[in-house]
């Protein structure tokens, strides 16, 4: 940060008028100083030297401090947008990364769905049939609504079905195709133009082969994601406080995949890839591009891509609307390399102060009236070089207070909606696998034997080693019998505390129970979310035969979405001063990176701070245990339809505190 400040200082301090202004009236009262101590040396021949002497001292290093100063103002001032550009920029790409991650997992699932690789392995299909199968794709999108169509392609490019109809095609030369037979039993990640997608310039498409039974190649399923919505969502919500900047998605040869702004950064346009912290201009503009790259999620990095975030170079000034706090500078010590500025300005004038007092007693003694009024203007510019000092330093620390709350109330935003999207994945995946012909199949008989729970129990690992954000899966029978899971238990009767019950009496495929955040014996005695789905009878739509549970890894899970989010240091580590948590509506803690708030104990917060957070998020500042804070605290709203238009009520919170 300092190295590319001190390179581009100038250009910098063109578009900062506050810090230009201030170096400005530095630099007259310096002209002033030096004007009035000559008329001094000229006027003052009965005092000596001793005294002016002491004067140019003094003025050398309010000159030294000042350069100090403007440094700091400039990089301050700029540090305050990059940094949090930048986290805008790793934020956006967490989340991306988080939801790609998701549909790796998808495809490794949906390629052994039964009812899809039976369709493949006919030779021919009639309109019933595929309609049947439509229809089930078009309950799977239902739940996944992430993805604008599903294609399955023969091995020799043929479309045998898709989910949009739209498009007439009956062929694909994609080579996605063969890259896909190529890989083998797992997915590939392909992002570029595609025939599949004609209307579009550019598609993301995860593809893996379909084999029947005695593992020959049937042919390819492709799950089209749709990245522009899903890139639309998070480039807005980052860009409420920042609606000037630009954001990218850039592939790993420079070309724009997604731009918030078209028009200026077009897709497939060359934005470059970049490194560092870059000054960029174009179309006769100035910008300042942050950048970051994908950190990875469960060893997932995606296809190599990074976010950009171009910001004006003209409104690097540009403050945020936030309240400020009833801190001062000293009280905070958020700022302490413009707090010891300050302190020495104050020193440097109390010592000018001291000259000024001996001067007038000196002149007393020799009679030297005439040097009187020197000493009274050498003291009126110390004094106003100071109140510069204390002025400017005041201004860009309510500046980057601003900012500071700015980054809180975002921060905690982003784990609400990071929360939220994780979630809303659990409640797809329940409802889905729910629909699974081969649990449901089991299930309707009245006696499963040993070897169907075992084969039922390796279906189960098997899903569970794609979905690793379940401790266990498992299926239940209409009494509560634990019938199978992905671990291998059987038999039992389920917990009162599983929401098994309650799932039972669902009436519908896309309805899905959970449970309270309590422990669970099924989580060893720890609290955590359990997701369950009914399993309707084959031939009996309307008879539920038994459940799925889902047992949510919430310890680990929570844990990183927050650590996630925090500000890192340069050695990675989460920021001195920073920690954050989940609560309940109540305050209770469901997770947390400061080990002083336990699982399960109340953040002790205001019950109020809850109430007008549901409005809209807010930042306050107050005392924990003995300790002052700034505390940003952001509802969960749901994610497409989760919480918001499927019946699930489960009110969170994210709260971010940054100790001051």
């Amino acid at each position: 940060m300092q190295q590319f400040v001190e390179q581009h200082k100038e250009v910098l301090k063109a578009t900062m008028p506050g810090v230009k202004g201030h170096e400005v009236k530095l630099q007259q009262l310096d002209d002033w100083w030096g004007k009035v101590s000559l008329i001094g040396k000229i006027n003052s021949l009965r005092l000596g030297s001793d005294i002016l002497t002491s004067m140019d001292v003094t003025k050398q290093r309010f000159n030294l401090l000042q350069h100090t100063l403007i440094d700091n103002l400039l990089q301050e001032q700029t540090r305050k947008v990059l940094l949090y550009d930048k986290a805008c920029c790793q934020m956006a790409m967490d989340v991306l990364t988080r939801n790609l991650f998701e549909r790796t997992a998808d495809i490794g699932f949906l390629a052994t769905d039964q009812q899809i690789c039976q369709f493949m392995a006919q030779a021919d299909t009639q309109e019933t049939e595929q309609a049947v199968l439509l229809r089930h794709l078009q309950h799977y999108v239902a739940n996944y609504s992430v993805y604008d169509d599903v294609v399955l392609l023969a091995a020799d490019g043929r479309i045998l079905l898709r989910l949009n109809q739209q498009h007439s095609a009956t062929h694909s030369n994609d080579p996605l195709l063969q890259l896909s037979l190529a890989q083998g039993s797992s997915y590939t990640e392909t992002c570029r133009y595609s025939d599949l997608q004609p209307d579009k310039a550019l598609s993301l498409i995860y593809s893996q082969p379909v084999y029947d039974a005695q593992q020959q190649v049937l042919g390819v399923l492709c799950l089209c994601f749709n990245i522009a919505d899903e890139l639309h969502t998070i480039f807005s919500k980052l860009l409420i406080a920042n609606q000037h900047s630009m954001m990218a998605l850039v592939t790993a040869d420079g070309s724009v995949a997604f731009s918030s702004d078209q028009t200026k950064l077009p897709v497939l346009s060359k934005a470059e890839t970049v490194q560092r912290l870059k000054l960029h201009r174009h179309e006769q503009k100035n910008y300042l591009i942050s950048v970051a790259s994908s950190r990875g999620y469960q060893q997932y990095y995606g296809p190599g891509w990074q976010v950009q975030m171009w910001t004006p170079l003209d409104t690097l000034t540009q403050t945020s609307t936030l309240p400020a706090t009833n801190n001062t500078l000293a009280e905070t010590g958020l700022f302490p390399a413009l707090s010891a500025i300050k302190h020495e300005s104050m020193q440097v004038n109390d010592e000018l102060s001291l000259i000024v007092l001996n001067g007038e007693i000196a002149a007393a003694r020799k009679h030297a009236i005439e040097f009187i009024p020197v000493l009274n203007a050498i003291r009126g510019i110390g004094q106003d070089i100071y109140q510069v000092f204390s002025s400017s330093i005041d201004e860009l620390a309510a500046t980057i207070m601003h900012s500071q709350l700015l980054e809180l109330t975002t921060l905690a935003e982003l784990a609400a909606d990071i929360m939220d999207r994780n979630l809303y994945e659990r409640a797809n995946d329940c409802r889905w696998w729910a629909q699974n012909a081969s649990f449901r199949q089991a299930l309707a008989q009245p006696d499963i034997t040993d070897a169907q729970r075992q084969a039922l129990a390796q279906q189960l690992a098997y899903i569970n080693g794609l979905y690793t954000v379940y401790q266990t899966i498992y299926l239940y029978d209409a009494r509560l019998q634990l019938v199978a899971s992905s671990t291998g238990d059987a038999g039992g009767v389920m917990e009162a505390g599983s929401a098994a019950e309650a799932c039972l009496k669902l009436l519908q495929p896309q309805q899905y129970a959970v449970s309270d955040f309590v422990p669970s014996q099924l989580y060893q005695q720890q609290p955590t979310y359990i997701y369950n789905a009914a399993l309707f009878h084959p031939s009996h739509s309307e008879q539920v035969i038994g459940g799925i549970g889902l047992v949510f890894d919430s310890t680990p899970q929570f844990s990183a979405m927050l650590s996630d989010i925090l500000p890192k240091d340069e050695r990675g580590g989460i920021k001195a001063g920073y920690s954050a948590c989940f609560t309940d509506a109540s305050g209770r803690v469901i997770s947390a990176v400061n080990a002083k708030w336990q699982v399960g104990t109340m953040l002790p917060l205001p019950a109020a701070f809850y109430q007008q957070a549901l409005q809209q998020a807010l930042t306050r500042q107050c005392e924990l245990d003995g300790q002052r804070y700034l505390v940003a605290i952001a509802p969960t709203k749901g994610y497409r339809e989760y919480k918001t238009s499927d019946g699930y009520q489960n009110q969170l919170f994210a709260c971010l505190l940054l100790r001051i």
